[in-house]
């Protein structure tokens, strides 16, 4: 396909097509930039039909095929993305831009985030804002998620593009039963409810004067993006582990009605607790894919020694033989967000982090234009859902610290 060909296209564009023609040098300009922005909204709009078909049909859920179908036109989107960014690039070194189009284009620092806040994919209603493309979108969750110890803990993140969800719990199964030849099959049904997830916002903002963002080295942008990014990530594991539930916070796990918790009251001189907590929930049906726990905790752990007078520890032998943290065989995940001496055990496929498909870092150069700043603003929002609450058992009291003591939590 010809490039003036595809400036002037609205159906979908295979994304092969799409690929060859963004290795291409003439590739550039406002109209290759906006026809790549007809193929994003495209699919985006592909992904919003598979959406709407389950939510006529009364489903909270899709299909095998409707989330292959999701899945596909995501991953597209996704690749455009960087098909986009590769035009805006040749676009910027004006080394193929015709004359009449330098007189459209202004020099701009391109550093850290800023590069990015320029190009808005949406639009907003508040004067001056920036609202940051899908691009970055993914690129600050993917980031997001190596920060948090919840997500890397294997918990199941759902991203959505509404403000509620609905995740179905199954109370029960059908019976089966034995049953004699010709003889009639006992009809029982399973029992469903489900969980309403309605994401929270996380939020922080900060301002920089312009002269720093000009001046520093390294990029100030690029530093207050990987601290608003740990800050974020803290607050979230906060919220999923210890969230009281009281709007606008999330409810954690800890005041999740349903799940076992188990009161040590004192350092333990064995691992046998972790042991009947992985066993309770393979009585409910469930598999220990994870155990957090706080850094006391853990500190109090990794002192068990072999037995009286030894000055072996138990852990690295008796319960692992790999360097990575693990309690029979459980990967073990430390976080600072839990309160002091407290563990959790679980099933990483019954917790349910429901994100609200615009986390966002955005740089805004106009509300503060008379001060000479700047402020950026990173913002998430999520939920919990526990679909199997006993499939997740707490542990408190796992260090001597008198009245269960709290540490001041970032």
């Amino acid at each position: 396909m010809e490039i003036q060909d595809f400036v002037k296209q609205t159906a979908i564009v295979p994304l092969a097509d799409l690929t060859t023609l963004a290795a291409q040098r003439g590739a550039f300009g406002d109209d290759v930039h906006a026809a790549f922005t007809t193929q994003l909204q495209l699919r985006q709009t592909a992904a919003q039909v598979v959406l709407d078909g389950a939510s006529q049909a009364n489903r909270d859920s899709l299909l095998a095929s409707e989330q292959r179908a999701y899945d596909t036109v995501m991953r597209e989107r996704d690749a455009i993305l960087g098909l986009q960014r590769a035009i805006e690039q040749r676009t910027d070194t004006r080394a193929f831009v015709p004359d009449s189009q330098r007189a459209q284009t202004k020099p701009t620092k391109r550093a850290g985030l800023f590069g990015l806040e320029l190009r808005a994919l949406a639009e907003s209603a508040a004067p001056g804002s920036v609202i940051a493309p899908d691009e970055w979108s993914s690129t600050f969750f993917d980031k997001l998620s190596a920060e948090s110890v919840a997500i890397k803990s294997g918990i199941r993140v759902i991203r959505t593009m509404r403000d509620v969800l609905h995740v179905p719990r199954i109370d029960s199964d059908p019976v089966a039963n034995f049953v004699a030849e010709a003889a009639l099959i006992p009809a029982t049904d399973p029992a469903y409810t489900d969980i309403v997830a309605t994401p929270r916002k996380i939020a922080a903002r900060t301002e920089v004067s312009n002269e720093l963002i000009a001046d520093s080295n390294p990029d100030v942008i690029a530093l207050l993006e990987k601290q608003m990014t740990r800050s974020l990530a803290l607050r979230l594991d906060l919220g999923v582990f210890e969230g009281s539930g009281v709007a606008p916070e999330i409810r954690g796990l800890k005041n999740t009605p349903g799940i076992t918790t188990t009161p040590l009251g004192a350092v333990p001189t064995n691992f046998d607790p972790f042991a009947a907590a992985i066993t309770t929930l393979e009585a409910n049906n469930a598999t220990a894919t994870a155990i957090v726990t706080s850094p006391e905790a853990w500190g109090a752990l990794m002192v068990l020694k072999e037995g009286a007078g030894s000055n072996k520890p138990i852990l690295p032998e008796s319960v692992s033989q790999d360097a990575a943290r693990r309690i029979y065989g459980v990967p073990v995940f430390i976080t600072s967000q839990l309160t002091a001496g407290d563990a959790y055990i679980y099933d990483g496929s019954q917790v349910v982090l429901v994100v609200r498909q615009d986390t966002t870092i955005a740089v805004d150069s106009s509300r503060r234009f008379d001060y000479d700043q700047s402020e950026v603003r990173a913002i998430m929002r999520a939920d919990l859902a526990v679909p199997n609450p006993l499939a997740i058992v707490h542990l408190t009291g796992l260090t001597a610290l008198a009245g269960g003591l709290r540490r001041e939590k970032k």
